[in-house]
């Protein structure tokens, strides 16, 4: 079996998650959106490691995103991003530096990061079994009030 390292690796499937990220669509909509052949191959390598959900049937089956997966490779890049150094070529903060709260301190700021992200997944795992336990009828009604 893949692992998500490998079906991240291919460009057109992070072509995919990308326009995902954007909104859901269907196998058709992102083939003609993104130029992509094999499209609903790549959608079921994506799905097979979860980081895509097909909702609905047939032709009007939507691909959205669900990003709970990369957590794995959040947490395998850290102790890499970590080694390079909180700062970049320039002798400025980096990217990563500016993300983990490095500037206030390394324990601090990667303490308030890692929290804010755990707090990121609760709040999109509350959602999701949420929305799968209101009537359909309910969730539509919210979905539209957003």
């Amino acid at each position: 079996m893949a692992d998500i390292f490998d079906v991240i690796a291919d460009a057109a499937r992070r072509d995919i998650l990308t326009a995902l990220l954007a909104a859901p669509a269907t196998t058709a909509n992102l083939t003609r959106q993104l130029g992509i052949d094999d499209t609903s191959k790549h959608l079921a390598a994506l799905a097979k490691v979860g980081l895509v959900v097909a909702e609905g049937e047939g032709a009007k089956k939507t691909w959205r995103l669900d990003p709970t997966p990369l957590a794995e490779v959040d947490g395998w890049l850290v102790p890499f991003l970590d080694a390079a150094g909180s700062f970049g070529a320039d002798g400025g903060a980096s990217a990563f530096a500016a993300w983990s709260g490095a500037d206030v301190g390394e324990t601090l700021g990667r303490a308030i990061a890692d929290r804010s992200h755990q707090a990121r997944v609760v709040i999109q795992d509350a959602s999701e079994k949420a929305k799968q336990k209101l009537p359909k009828s309910m969730a539509e009604k919210l979905g539209r009030k957003r």
